[in-house]
């Protein structure tokens, strides 16, 4: 029995979903069974060490380009010096130049070889770039040892002269060729030596055949939308169990969500082929009776569909030192959708009255958005009191803050929240669906604003945010017993409970 993961993204932002896959890889590490993470693109260095640093091993990371070889790790273990040492006599090469991440040979007065160290590990090599005194015309990729190499060609181009990936060529164990992938364009295919010719969806179903999937494996899924793997996966599953992951609504009213009205487009293929899944993991109960109310109204298959946090509390988190007095938090990525400039202009609202107010922002994410309200807090000299922090590792931050803050629309469990609550940090936020009315109880450990979908009236909704700053901060008492009751409540989202669930469906 094996759990195959197809979750990792190459190219795209880091969202919600990852870093809940993060909290979820720590909690299926500990299963009796074989947990394998998917990459259905071919990811760099970077995206590997992203995954990595989520709490995903390494070494149950796979990519399928790299599948396909009987060679499949994506680590590399390849020693620089040792590749060094080869190409010294190889190439007779007279100087060699050390520089922080590359070693450079030097022929002739020209680099001819450019060995590429992993980042932060000197010691391992990533790849070799091949020069033609100063055209790129090869780079060999190692993992365990070569993977594939790229070839390239110099073409002219209105803004100068560029090297063109042409071809890319993939390799087994003994050197032998496992496919090929040649570029025109925009669009490439695989060759086979058997001379079958695949396109991306063909080298996926390939792929999926490999694995040669029983009844006793696990499919899971976290996303749907666009991406290349979907059908495939479906066609080619044979009697393995399919589960999806639902970390968003898939059902939107009227200004819930920025992107779209009615169907969350993520989820367009889990409706689609409802019938064909085995079960939905969704966040909370909630969530549960809108799924199954809108599948039957929509004539789609119900499938089982279980309760299961998207992630839960490791522990919780108590002040080194006190709280800094009148101190907000807020963490999320700068996205207009999580709706950060309420809370900007709420908190210049509520300074007016207080001067000890204070809200550090922390994440990144749209350059644009950010821009904007930068301005609004240059415009109403409030550099000194909010301030952008960057994104962070923000575990061990909540807990020196008081309160936290959040004006997200929709959060299907809002793992920032249960991060917050688990610090003991008290919570101002939007009545929102669905994990925020799980995670914020009223006037116990917090204040939730009354937020109509269909009715959103920003001005009104700053208003009420600004005055519940105010307001909890006016009674150092009252907010002592909030930071007790967030501790109470994260109690209840123990990473214990998460664990027994995924563990009943699973095994």
């Amino acid at each position: 029995m094996a759990v195959y993961v197809f979750s990792l993204l190459v190219g795209y932002a880091p969202n919600g979903v990852d870093y809940a896959q993060g909290y979820r890889a720590k909690i299926l590490s500990k299963l009796p069974c074989p947990i394998r993470y998917i990459f259905a693109e071919l990811p760099g260095r970077s995206d590997i060490d992203f995954y990595k640093n989520l709490g995903i091993p390494e070494e149950d990371m796979f990519s399928m380009y790299h599948y396909l070889l009987d060679h499949p790790t994506i680590r590399p273990t390849v020693r620089a010096k040792d590749k060094l040492a080869e190409l010294m006599e190889s190439m007779q090469l007279a100087a060699v130049d050390y520089h922080d991440s590359e070693i450079w040979l030097v022929k002739e007065g020209w680099v001819a070889a450019a060995l590429i160290l992993v980042p932060n590990d000197r010691e391992h090599l990533l790849c070799i770039n091949y020069f033609d005194h100063d055209k790129l015309i090869r780079t060999e990729a190692y993992t365990d040892q070569i993977a594939y190499t790229d070839y390239y060609a110099t073409v002219e181009s209105e803004h100068g002269s560029y090297a063109k990936r042409t071809r890319r060529t993939y390799y087994h164990k003994d050197g032998s060729v496992a496919y090929e992938q040649i570029f025109t364009g925009e669009r490439f295919w695989f060759l086979f030596p058997d001379g079958r010719v695949l396109t991306k969806v063909g080298l996926i179903e390939e792929f999926m055949k490999k694995l040669a999937l029983s009844e006793k494996d696990i499919i899971l899924i976290d996303r749907f939308a666009q991406f290349d793997y979907v059908q495939p996966l479906f066609q080619q599953k044979q009697k393995a169990r399919v589960i999806a992951v639902m970390h968003a609504g898939h059902y939107f009213e009227e200004g819930e969500s920025s992107y779209t009205v009615n169907f969350n487009q993520d989820y367009n293929y889990l409706f689609k082929y409802s019938g064909m899944l085995d079960t939905i993991v969704v966040s909370t109960q909630q969530q549960k009776e809108e799924l199954t109310e809108k599948l039957l109204e929509y004539q789609c298959s119900v499938p089982d569909i279980e309760v299961i946090l998207a992630g839960g509390v490791e522990r919780l988190r108590y002040p080194d030192r006190g709280r800094k007095e009148c101190s907000m938090l807020s963490v999320s990525r700068i996205q207009w959708h999580k709706k950060l400039h309420w809370l900007v202009e709420g908190t210049i609202k509520a300074h007016q009255v207080n001067e000890k107010i204070s809200l550090d922002i922390y994440g990144s994410g749209d350059n644009n958005y950010k821009n904007m309200i930068e301005n609004m807090v240059e415009k109403h000299q409030a550099q000194s009191y909010v301030r952008f922090m960057g994104h962070q590792d923000v575990t061990e931050v909540y807990k020196d803050y008081e309160v936290f803050l959040t004006a997200s629309t929709f959060e299907t469990l809002g793992l920032s929240v249960l991060e917050a609550i688990s610090s003991g940090t008290a919570v101002i936020g939007l009545d929102a669906k669905y994990g925020s009315r799980l995670l914020v109880h009223p006037d116990e450990n917090g204040y939730l604003i009354d937020f109509e979908p269909g009715n959103v009236e920003e001005e009104k909704i700053v208003d009420h945010l600004a005055e519940k700053m105010i307001e909890i901060f006016a009674d150092e008492k009252r907010l002592e017993k909030f930071h007790e009751c967030s501790y109470e409540i994260a109690e209840g989202f123990s990473n214990r409970t998460v664990e027994e669930g995924w563990g009943e469906l699973l095994l």
